[in-house]
């Protein structure tokens, strides 16, 4: 990577956004921050003296910059392998919350509407030291043999993983160590693949992913985080400027989660189940809110 490339992709963000590795390996120790012209977008781990804010920042707004959103999100989750955690929680989460009123206040946004989730695929991948781009090569091996649907305007492929798995940003950051999770975006056959990376929320992100007593509601308000910027701002791993496909940001803080990060809620979801999620920003509001 040329020094010019990095100072345009800090442009965007200081700290949010990082280029995506074109290395196919699966050892995280493989940091070497060639780019395949993507990039990440992580949602940090918190230091544990820090202070989770109980309002928006002052001044935050998010502009439009031209990008697509996912007007009606299907959502399909991956599961690494079957000892992820919590995935009768999870599959139910995302059909649900996709038809809650957190989704209700997307609106605003390109006139967003609510989406769906099917059950998660569970995959059977024994690796864990996996890197970025290695989870580009299994999300293309799934949909070549048709265990997922192949990418559209719509899908979004949140993946699970269980305890035990470290993965590595394409800047050579981990997970539980620097980051809770990241969405990003690559291209496949021409069609944009939106994607999600959700470590199992124990050990190292204990408590730095979210303050709840009970890790699988810390589960469900990372995902959430994640699920609600790639409905408003998919196509964030292939921006390079303040511009097209770049879709709903804030100059300064980031994307819609990023604005409430770690400030938690809770929403109804359209089973009637009662989920802890992240609250998101609203510009109606201005501030922080789960409807």
């Amino acid at each position: 990577m040329t020094h010019s490339r990095w100072l345009h992709i800090l442009s965007l963000s200081t700290t949010l956004l990082v280029p995506a590795c074109a290395a196919e390996s699966d050892d995280a120790d493989a940091a070497d921050p060639s780019t395949d012209g993507t990039i990440v977008h992580i949602m940090p781990l918190r230091g544990p003296d820090a202070k989770v804010a109980d309002a928006a920042p002052a001044g935050a707004h998010l502009t439009f910059f031209g990008g697509p959103t996912l007007t009606h999100i299907s959502v399909h989750p991956v599961f690494w392998n079957a000892n992820t955690q919590f995935q009768p929680n999870i599959n139910a989460f995302y059909n649900a919350v996709t038809k809650s009123t957190l989704f209700d206040l997307l609106s605003q946004y390109s006139g967003i509407g609510r989406g769906s989730g099917v059950p998660g695929f569970v995959d059977n991948r024994t690796t864990t030291r996996v890197s970025d781009a290695a989870i580009h090569t299994e999300l293309n091996r799934l949909f070549t043999a048709g265990s997922l649907p192949v990418p559209n305007a719509s899908n979004y492929y949140p993946v699970h993983f269980p305890a035990g798995v470290t993965i590595t940003a394409p800047d050579g950051s981990r997970s539980c160590v620097v980051f809770c999770a990241y969405h990003g975006t690559y291209v496949r056959n021409g069609v944009n693949v939106n994607y999600g990376v959700i470590p199992d929320q124990g050990g190292g992100c204990a408590g730095g992913c979210g303050a709840n007593a009970q890790r699988v509601n810390n589960m469900d308000s990372v995902a959430s985080h994640e699920l609600i910027e790639a409905t408003t701002d998919p196509a964030v791993g292939l921006a390079t400027v303040f511009g097209p496909p770049l879709a709903w940001y804030d100059m300064t803080n980031g994307e819609i989660g990023d604005i409430c990060n770690g400030q938690q809620g809770s929403t109804v979801g359209g089973d009637g189940v009662t989920y802890t999620i992240q609250l998101e920003f609203s510009n109606a509001a201005n501030n922080c809110v789960a409807r």
